[in-house]
């Protein structure tokens, strides 16, 4: 189990960030197209703040399955998180189905990651919100001293989840909570 020290900005220029990690030297991993599905046992996880997600990345059957327990409270979140690839992800959602747990929520997004000194960035396309910038490190200082080279501002991170950013939108539009689809 890692601890997930992450950083999320919501991106109004995202081509300018990717040209300042290009100029950084970051390496370039590429973009994938991502389906999820959030997973939730009688309002038990959510209540909890814990997520158990199974996520695919393009049109593959192996997937991904992430547990993370709830966001201590600091600069940025963070929380203890545990993945681990299975090798047939939609049976794995039979799996977790047939114990009990349902989709709670399901979401698409285009992820384009970037690795640069030891940290994890990447910019999630989303439907409807725009992109984020979330910036993984394994301190507060590094993930600080990134922000200010790519010229963000640390003063906009955001705490909150994709489900709660999401709910709010909903609610702004005056709309039920749906799933997030291109």
């Amino acid at each position: 189990m890692k601890i997930e020290i992450e950083c999320k900005l919501h991106l109004d220029n995202p081509e300018k960030v990717k040209e300042l990690l290009t100029q950084l030297g970051a390496e370039d991993m590429g973009e994938v197209y991502e389906k999820n599905w959030v997973f939730e046992k009688d309002g038990n996880l959510r209540e909890s703040r814990t997520l158990l997600r199974l996520r695919m990345h393009d049109d593959e059957t192996a997937g991904i399955v992430t547990h993370k327990t709830p966001a201590t409270e600091g600069r940025f979140k963070s929380r203890h998180e545990t993945e681990t690839v299975v090798e047939n992800a939609a049976n794995m959602r039979l799996i977790f189905e047939s114990l009990g747990y349902t989709v709670d929520w399901y979401y698409e997004k285009k992820r384009h990651t970037y690795k640069y000194d030891g940290m994890s960035i990447v910019l999630d396309t989303t439907p409807e919100l725009g992109v984020f910038i979330e910036i993984e490190g394994s301190n507060d200082e590094e993930i600080e001293i990134l922000l200010g080279k790519i010229e963000l501002d640390i003063n906009d991170n955001i705490m909150e989840s994709y489900p709660a950013i999401w709910r709010k939108n909903c609610q702004k539009q005056g709309r039920a909570f749906c799933d997030w689809k291109f």
